[in-house]
């Protein structure tokens, strides 16, 4: 029953026009109700069978719907101001040779009804649309699911960046806060005339560095982090608490361990749309070449006249003459003056660079793969290293202010070692944006 033909269908299409499908159901059962095949099987039985094939094949209602009988109501009224005159021979009559008889036939007005149902027998080009309206089904999801990949890639890089951009705010806080510390005790020693003006503007000088940079990256961490929260649809007013740091970023979330080996062509996205526009072209070929294939529709029409010299169609008296037809329609291309050839092989020519298009995107995306597993790995060790010069340059730092302040370095290298700490610190922060962009890319990648 319909039942089953609409529950079939909302099992892969949420947005299925219930309505539509139900009416087209129950008229084709009514309007073949009396009729049999010659098997003695109700003639319901094909329309029906076709609309679940369709459904099979998991095209929407419409498309479904053609499946079944399509109906088609005409009504027209003309009023004829002078009637047509026609000229009737005398000669078949007994009367003289090429003269004529001037007669009008019929009354001033007629009202015309008709109704024709048509079921579609074989058509090539239909069933390559039907086919086509599959792979574009299948493209739109995978149009989507791109969009759904980027969104995410793109909102993991965000997230890192700000994640890392208040990080560094950290970092540089305390770094202010060291910097000032060392300002304050070597501005009383020059006060007290134990150290030379040179080694306080020294210091002053990495201070003031650091606390623009300071400022620079709270304003960037701000912008970044309302940017984030429009991607996210969160109101710029509302609080966007991050739970995830740096250091848990890296040992635990952003952890790729797969290889080229778990890489699959046929489950990355942009694969899967070379592969769609491939398909798109081979049915654009099909259907060029289906043009050379006959047509065959079923139909039955009926059909009422009515005449009157006054406008009285709508009374009970109004007399009516039906008529009734059924038939087959047959179409069969025989000579295009070669149209038909040249617009195969130009469909030819476009499914054939289609599919070179196809095969060589494989390879560019399963090359762009171990291009990125390889900058992954280099961008791990990356970090590590990064990530072990900012302890060093850390340790460093500290020590020479120990240093600097019992006499044992001068100004000019502790700044130093405050301007290697300041560089490593950013590179530092670098390699950790960089594997994070990688990964992302990566699961991209590998959907």
């Amino acid at each position: 029953n319909s039942e089953d033909l609409i529950n079939k269908v909302k099992g892969y299409n949420k947005f299925v026009n219930l309505d539509r499908l139900d009416k087209a159901y129950n008229f084709a059962i009514k309007a073949h109700s009396n009729q049999r095949r010659a098997s003695g099987d109700p003639y319901s039985v094909h329309p029906i069978e076709v609309a679940n094939i369709l459904t099979d094949l998991k095209l929407d209602s419409a498309t479904i719907a053609t499946g079944l009988p399509q109906i088609k109501a005409n009504l027209d009224y003309s009023n004829y101001i002078e009637l047509p005159t026609s000229l009737i021979p005398l000669e078949k009559f007994g009367g003289p040779p090429g003269e004529f008889s001037e007669v009008q036939f019929g009354l001033e007005q007629t009202a015309f009804g008709s109704m024709r149902m048509e079921q579609q027998i074989f058509d090539g080009s239909w069933i390559v649309g039907l086919q086509a309206t599959q792979v574009y089904l299948e493209t739109s999801k995978n149009f989507y699911e791109k969009t759904l990949l980027e969104v995410k890639e793109g909102v993991i890089k965000l997230y890192s960046v700000v994640s890392i951009l208040k990080e560094g705010v950290s970092l540089l806080k305390n770094n202010v806060e060291n910097f000032k510390k060392d300002y304050y005790e070597i501005s009383e020693l020059y006060n007290n005339g134990f150290e030379e003006i040179e080694n306080v503007e020294q210091i002053k000088i990495t201070l003031a560095q650091s606390e623009f940079l300071l400022k620079q990256t709270e304003k960037t961490y701000d912008n970044q982090k309302d940017l984030l929260k429009l991607i996210l649809g969160i109101k710029i007013e509302d609080q966007l608490v991050l739970t995830t740091d740096v250091e848990k970023f890296i040992s635990g979330d952003i952890v790729f361990n797969k290889s080229i080996v778990d890489f699959i062509p046929d489950n990355n996205i942009e694969i899967k749309i070379s592969k769609n526009a491939f398909e798109t072209k081979k049915l654009e070929y099909k259907f060029e070449q289906s043009k050379r294939l006959p047509k065959i529709t079923g139909f039955y029409s009926n059909s009422f006249t009515g005449y009157n010299d006054d406008f009285k169609f709508l009374q009970s008296d109004q007399k009516w003459f039906g008529s009734s037809v059924f038939g087959i329609n047959l179409k069969v291309p025989i000579f295009s003056s070669l149209g038909l050839r040249a617009s195969s092989q130009k469909a030819k020519y476009a499914m054939d660079n289609a599919e070179t298009s196809y095969v060589d995107h494989k390879e560019r995306v399963r090359a762009l793969v171990k291009q990125k597993l390889n900058d992954y790995l280099l961008a791990l060790d990356s970090y590590n290293i990064d990530r072990e010069n900012m302890m060093l340059s850390i340790s460093i730092e500290e020590k020479n202010s120990i240093k600097f302040f019992e006499g044992m370095v001068s100004s000019f290298e502790l700044r130093q070692a405050q301007n290697q700490l300041l560089n490593a610190q950013q590179k530092y922060l670098n390699s950790v944006i960089n594997i994070i962009s990688i990964y992302a890319e990566l699961e991209t990648l590998f959907n």
